[in-house]
């Protein structure tokens, strides 16, 4: 495969562009990518046992947990993944003492150096929690009654948290994008070619100017969507702002390569599992994908595919199968159109070893387009 990036665009903040000469399997893994396993700063709240948030007082009307849940989704503007872990805290500290409810917001978050116990500057704490670009107002966090009497003082929220590196494949919370989709490119001269053609027999059949362009908008909403490029696909990717939107896609397929370079040195290493399959399926072999699923597994199905089956015809079957949404690990079946004997499980490795050097080669020369 030789892809190729073009009609890059960007209105506003999203970004398009069209992938062509690749499988659907090669786009459909890098959306996934790019929405699941793109790391960045998160603060980690969601069980006892991970968290990394002491809230010291809240008398505000939102319990520990739902504050922990929504600090959790507030995104951080920092991208070297470096800087922030343990070296730095959050601290909010906050008591309502006006006549009216305030809103708590990202404005009033300071981050402290751990090992000096300073405080960043204003300006680097909003440029790390900017307010938003459109309405310039901060991300609200918690609201706090005022005080009521002197025996009812105003309400107070006091918490600490850790910086964590994490991703959206653990919580969606740690997502980097607001939108990030494909589909397939129309093929504009087919579709007018089928719409004259449709035409002509609308015409011929007497319909009237406004039946007509009622099976116009039909043909355009329905019609129209089957006709397309074979292999080719128009993305849209919209950044939450953590990242820019041309970093995100190459942040996916740097993520992807290294996932490629990590199974071959487990491959390498005899660490993937290959065990003759218990199916009536001849000389067939089962490849156990540990802890991945669709987004390598399907690309690895292509590859065998195109290399061993379309192409050396040394494969008479290859798939790919999650059995279990539930279950971490996935298996790829490939049979052999002769009987390896002894020499099954190392033609098996060798195979894979192919693909997944095909696969990053692929991802490498994406990466390179942007």
């Amino acid at each position: 495969m030789n892809p190729a990036i073009t009609n890059q665009s960007e209105d506003g903040y999203v970004y398009s562009f069209t992938l062509s000469d690749v499988n659907v399997s090669i786009a459909n893994a890098l959306r996934r990518i790019m929405l699941s396993e793109i790391p960045t700063y998160a603060f980690i709240t969601d069980t006892y046992d991970n968290n990394k948030c002491n809230i010291e007082i809240n008398t505000s009307r939102l319990h520990n947990e739902i504050i922990k849940q929504r600090l959790g989704c507030i995104p951080i503007h920092e991208t070297d993944l470096d800087i922030l872990t343990d070296k730095y805290v959050l601290e909010v500290d906050v008591k309502n003492e006006t006549d009216n409810v305030m809103y708590v917001t990202t404005e009033h978050f300071r981050i402290r150096n751990k090992a000096t116990g300073n405080l960043l500057t204003e300006q680097e704490t909003h440029r790390i929690f900017p307010a938003n670009r459109i309405t310039s107002q901060y991300i609200d966090f918690v609201r706090l009654k005022p005080r009521i009497s002197d025996s009812i003082p105003g309400e107070q929220i006091k918490l600490t948290a850790e910086f964590s590196v994490s991703m959206a494949k653990v919580n969606s919370m740690y997502n980097v994008v607001s939108k990030c989709a494909y589909g397939n490119t129309p093929d504009l001269t087919k579709i007018t070619e089928a719409w004259e053609e449709r035409l002509a027999k609308l015409v011929s059949d007497g319909m009237t100017e406004d039946e007509i362009r009622f099976n116009k908008s039909n043909f355009n909403t329905l019609d129209a969507q089957r006709i397309f490029k074979p292999d080719s696909f128009d993305f849209v990717v919209q950044t939450i702002g953590v990242y820019d939107n041309r970093s995100i896609i190459k942040k996916g397929c740097a993520v992807l390569q290294n996932k490629f370079v990590a199974m071959i040195e487990a491959i390498n290493s005899d660490i993937v599992p290959i065990e003759r399959s218990e199916t009536s399926i001849d000389h067939c072999y089962d490849i156990t994908l540990e802890d991945e699923d669709y987004t390598i597994g399907k690309v690895l199905e292509y590859a065998l595919y195109n290399l061993y089956f379309e192409g050396e015809h040394t494969l008479s079957f290859c798939g790919f199968k999650k059995f279990h949404p539930h279950l971490p690990n996935s298996t790829i079946r490939v049979a052999f159109t002769q009987e390896p004997g002894n020499d099954g499980h190392r033609i098996c490795k060798d195979m894979l070893i192919d693909a997944c050097t095909h696969a990053q080669e692929v991802y490498s020369k994406i990466f390179e387009m942007f």
